[in-house]
C-alpha cells in the first residue's frame, strides 16, 4: 500500500498548500511541506494495514507486493500526466523511503562492493527521516496493536487507498490548480 498511498497524498497535499495559502504564491510550497510531512502520518498509520508485502515471502505477500508496485507505477504515471506539478508533491511523500532505504544504503553498501543482504540493513539511522514516523508511533499510538502481517488488514489498505482517492477528486473539483501549469 505504502507507494500508491504516499503517491497519493503528496498529490492531496499539492491542492492542500493551495486551500491554505487561498491565491497566495506559496501555496506549492506549502503542499509540498505538507506532502514531506504526510509521509510521516501515512507510515504511523500503517500499523492498522497488512503492510507484509515482499517479492520473496508468500504467494499472497508477492501478490499483495506486486498488485501495490503496479498500482503505485500507474498512479505516478496518472498524476504527471494530469499536472507535472504533482510530482513535487509525489518526491516529497516519496523523499523518507529514498532517503533512508536507498541513499542511505548505497552509501554505506559501496564501499564493501555491496556485500550480501547489506541492503537490508539500516544505514546511518541517526540520519533517517523516518525518526518522525517513530515519534509519533511512540507517542500517538504506544501500546496499540500492529497488524503488519495480518492478511485481512489488506481491506484496510485497500479502503486507505480508496478514501484518498475519494480526497483528491473533492480537491480537484474545490480546489483546483491554476492553469498555468507545465505541460507535458
Amino acid at each position: 500500500m505504502m507507494i500508491p498511498a504516499h503517491v497519493l497524498a503528496g498529490v492531496a497535499c499539492i491542492h492542500l498548500g493551495r486551500l491554505v495559502a487561498r491565491e497566495k504564491p506559496i501555496w506549492i510550497w506549502l503542499g509540498i511541506f505538507f506532502a514531506f510531512l504526510s509521509h510521516a502520518i501515512l507510515d504511523a498509520l500503517a500499523i492498522f494495514t497488512y503492510h507484509d508485502g515482499s517479492p520473496s515471502g508468500s504467494l499472497y505477500s508477492q501478490f499483495v507486493f506486486w498488485f501495490w508496485l503496479v498500482v503505485g507505477i500507474s498512479t505516478i504515471y496518472w498524476a504527471l500526466r494530469k499536472d507535472r506539478r504533482y510530482g513535487f508533491g509525489i518526491l516529497a511523500a516519496l523523499s523518507y523511503d529514498l532517503w533512508d532505504h536507498w541513499f542511505l544504503r548505497i552509501i554505506a553498501c559501496a564501499p564493501d562492493g555491496f556485500p550480501n543482504g547489506c541492503m537490508n540493513n539500516y544505514a546511518y539511522e541517526h540520519l533517517h527521516l523516518h525518526h518522525l514516523e517513530w515519534l509519533i508511533l511512540d507517542t500517538v499510538f504506544t501500546g496499540v496493536q500492529r497488524h503488519y502481517g495480518d492478511e485481512a488488514y489488506f481491506i484496510v489498505e485497500l479502503l486507505f487507498v480508496g478514501l484518498l482517492c475519494l480526497l483528491i477528486w473533492k480537491l480537484q473539483k474545490h480546489v483546483p490548480l491554476p492553469n498555468t501549469q507545465i505541460s507535458s
